[in-house]
Formats: C-alpha cells, sequence, structure tokens
C-alpha cells in the first residue's frame, strides 16, 4: 500500500483556515472548521470543501472522512440563512454551491463517512443524509427545518431522505422541524455506529480502513449502483410543474417572508397560511 502523507489547505480568507484537510494512507478527512459560524454552509466554506474534493479525487483517495473538529456542539448549522433570497425567487435553486455540494457527495466515486459530533441543522442535514455511512455520538441530532422557515424545499433535497428513512419518520422530521435524537437515529438505520465520544474518532477510521482496504474499483461501482437504485421513482412532467408551482407560491408568501424575519430576530414565528 502506497503511504500518502500531506495537507491540502485552501487558502484561509481568514488567520483561522474553515476548512482543513489532510490524506492519510488512502484516507481523505475533511474539518469544517468554522466555529465562529458554527459551521454554516456558506458559499465560501462549501467551495473549499469542493476544493479539497476535487484533490482527493485526483490522489486516487479511497474514503473521504467528512467532519467538524471533536468537542463541538453543533456539527453544522446548515445552509447559511443570509445567503436565502427573499426576493421571490427559488430559495433552493439547483445550482447554488449548497446544491452542488449534496450532489457531489452522492457522486463521488469513493464513500463518504460523517463522523458526526453534535447537533445537524437544516441543509447539514441534508449533507448527512447524502454521506454514505454515518458513524455519530449521543450527543448528535438531525433537524431538517424548511417548515420552520417556511422554505419550499426542493424536490431533488427532499428524495435524498427516501430509501434511508422510513416514509413516516421523514414525514415527522419535515412536518414538525424537530430533531431526530441520536438513538433513534441509531435505531432507524440512519447511523452505522453509535458510539462513546472518545471512541468516535477510533471507530470512523477502523470503517474507513476496512473499506479503503477493499477492491477500490468494485467499491466505487457498488456505490453508483446503491446510488442509482435509491434514486426513487420518476415523476411525470405534470407532477413536477404542479410541485414547482406551489413551491414558488411558498416562496413568494408572507409566511416565507415572516420564517426568514423570525430567524433573524430571534424569535418564534406566526405563520398565518398567506
Amino acid at each position: 500500500m502506497i503511504d500518502i502523507n500531506m495537507d491540502i489547505k485552501p487558502k484561509p480568507t481568514t488567520n483561522q483556515p474553515i476548512v482543513l484537510s489532510q490524506i492519510q494512507g488512502y484516507i481523505g478527512t475533511v474539518t469544517m472548521n468554522h466555529g465562529k459560524k458554527r459551521n454554516a454552509l456558506s458559499s465560501e466554506l462549501v467551495r473549499e470543501i469542493l476544493e479539497v474534493f476535487d484533490a482527493f479525487e485526483a490522489a486516487n483517495v479511497r474514503v473521504i472522512i467528512l467532519r467538524a473538529p471533536a468537542g463541538v456542539s453543533v456539527w453544522s448549522a446548515g445552509h447559511n440563512v443570509q445567503e436565502i433570497p427573499v426576493d421571490g425567487s427559488d430559495p433552493v435553486p439547483w445550482n447554488t454551491p449548497f446544491e452542488q455540494l449534496l450532489q457531489r457527495v452522492r457522486d463521488l466515486p469513493m464513500p463518504v463517512i460523517g463522523m458526526i459530533e453534535g447537533s445537524v441543522w437544516g441543509g447539514a442535514c441534508d449533507l448527512a443524509i447524502c454521506c454514505d455511512m454515518l458513524v455519530a455520538t449521543a450527543t448528535a441530532s438531525f433537524a431538517i427545518t424548511p417548515a420552520k422557515l417556511g422554505i419550499s424545499y426542493n424536490t431533488a433535497g427532499v428524495n435524498h431522505f427516501l430509501g434511508v428513512l422510513p416514509i413516516h419518520i421523514i414525514k415527522q422530521m419535515l412536518f414538525t422541524a424537530e430533531p431526530l435524537l441520536a438513538e433513534d437515529a441509531y435505531r432507524l438505520g440512519l447511523l452505522n455506529s453509535l458510539v462513546e465520544p472518545e471512541e468516535l474518532e477510533k471507530v470512523t477510521w477502523q470503517l474507513a480502513e476496512k473499506i479503503a482496504s477493499r477492491a477500490p474499483i468494485a467499491v466505487k461501482v457498488l456505490k453508483l449502483e446503491i446510488q442509482r437504485l435509491t434514486d426513487g421513482t420518476s415523476i411525470s412532467a405534470r407532477d413536477f410543474e404542479e410541485i414547482q408551482g406551489l413551491r414558488r407560491e411558498a416562496y413568494r408568501s408572507q409566511d416565507f417572508k415572516e420564517g426568514i424575519s423570525a430567524f433573524f430576530e430571534k424569535r418564534a414565528p406566526v405563520f398565518t397560511g398567506k
């Protein structure tokens, strides 16, 4: 086995890099390091993660670990709400850096293991769902929160949850925007392992090393096969247009503006259905 040890550090925009990365053997680790913003998935943070993914693929990495620094209370606060438009345009269009990140994780030729400590919110919950495997501690929780903000989440994002969790659990998470606790996430099969904090790194690395020792071409094909087989059923053009029309109604509504305002004002939103 070739032992590659190198650090890939995108040029930081501040004194503290917001993304840290390292390759050890065939395993690449990406650490979201923007604690000041609770690792909110801003365009800046996402672009740096995508650059690291490109470098990992060029270096023939076989497994990627996506993590936050040890001991955090929030793994990621989700999509950066400050970047969500309130001008009547789609709040989650297909071509945003955030959407590109989700698609990249799913399309990478190597498995991505989410190493989760702390709470996972909003779009970060979608990111975790898109990972191929998850190892977490009891401090982890998973909340997908568009209904709390009045956001009409896109169809592709909703589809990511299908096949990963039971449909009634998905509905509960989406309709209530309340967190799914780590114990329930493990019981329902979202988590591959639920471990003590001091065992998190060890167990994640053991899983990554086991995968890295297998035939990389076979693993690549298996990931693609599983991805395609679980992408969900296609919908008709009529159904898609109906959903898009309802989404436009939602993101142009007063409730959407109220949800965003309430978020920044740190208060409970008052929705009127208008």
